[in-house]
């Protein structure tokens, strides 16, 4: 029998809540949700999430869920190594901290110094700040991949309502999931990260397979929903020209691209001192250790290595897509 694992707790077997957050109608229906969790009352999230010389390697394996009350910053302005897709008011919002995912080159393992994941409540807060501003462009699920917890949070469900009464706010959702609801709204963005099956295997533990998210888009797609592929980040490997390359082919082949609005590419970046975490917390880490450049304070791939692989993506897009809907992120 293997044991690995034997000795954990399933996955928020333990639910950490704010005093504050205890009455909220949303902790009431998350922890409806958990029956057999444990709750466990805090002051404040930050005890928890933020303590010092936790063991994150372990963490991932039964993870804590916290459950909180954001009273700080709900809106932020996009960062420059993320894509804007030509918008101006390029925005981001964190309704919830950290992802039920374990991938090598998550730049939330720099971010955060836990595995534990954290959902604020007062989502009717986040509303009205989004709601405040002029024409904007919010993604939604930037610090989480928000469709793959919404099972437990019901979050996605919550922006996909809020884009339906305010056609004048682009919303995006990007994940690595299949979403159990599927909303056609022209201002509602379905994003998938698609990566060849290779990298998903050795890179992107416990997300959905190749195959199971290109169902997901092609169930998108068909459902009338506004589309965008992410091939971002693109992970350096010794025969990534034929993994990419065949990725677009079973693109292509399974779901078509007719019916996308645009694409992403992007190679690996990620800021240099998350990487110094991150490089703390996966030794072995075959994407952490590679000899990056360092510039501007973000560590990338070597110039000539970059150009070439964004160059090579962008040329295999172009025979299946007009090159107005191809987006690289340099």
């Amino acid at each position: 029998m293997n044991s690995s694992g034997a000795y954990f707790n399933k996955q928020f077997s333990h639910i950490y809540v704010e005093k504050k957050a205890m009455d909220h109608d949303e902790t009431k229906k998350i922890l409806a949700r958990l029956p057999h969790s444990e709750v466990i009352l805090i002051d404040h999230y930050k005890d928890i999430f933020n303590r010092n010389k936790q063991r994150y390697n372990e963490q991932k394996r039964s993870r804590a869920l916290i459950l909180a009350v954001n009273g700080g910053e709900l809106v932020y302005k996009g960062a420059p190594v993320c894509q804007s897709f030509g918008n101006p008011g390029f925005y981001y919002t964190a309704t919830a901290m950290n992802c039920p995912f374990d991938c090598d080159y998550c730049f939330l393992k720099g971010m955060y110094g836990t595995a534990n994941i954290v959902c604020f409540v007062n989502f009717e807060d986040y509303a009205a700040a989004v709601a405040k501003l002029d024409n904007p462009y919010i993604c939604a699920s930037y610090d989480t991949d928000i469709i793959g917890l919404n099972s437990i949070t019901g979050q996605a469900d919550k922006w996909i309502d809020f884009a339906g009464s305010h056609p004048d706010i682009l919303i995006e959702l990007r994940t690595k999931f299949s979403p159990a609801r599927l909303t056609a709204l022209p201002n509602l963005i379905y994003a998938f990260t698609l990566s060849p099956d290779e990298i998903c295997r050795r890179f992107e533990r416990g997300t959905p397979p190749l195959k199971a998210r290109l169902a997901a888009v092609k169930n998108a797609v068909e459902s009338g929903c506004v589309v965008r592929l992410c091939f971002d980040p693109m992970i350096y490997v010794s025969g990534w020209e034929g993994y990419y390359g065949e990725l677009v082919g079973q693109v292509a082949d399974t779901v078509g691209f007719e019916g996308i609005r645009d694409v992403s590419v992007g190679t690996f970046r990620i800021s240099s001192q998350y990487l110094k975490t991150m490089r703390k917390q996966e030794p072995d880490s075959e994407v952490c250790w590679y000899p990056f450049d360092t510039v501007n304070g973000y560590a990338v791939y070597p110039e000539d290595i970059d150009n070439k692989m964004q160059s090579f993506m962008c040329g295999r897009l172009s025979g299946y897509i007009g090159s107005d809907k191809i987006w690289k992120w340099n």
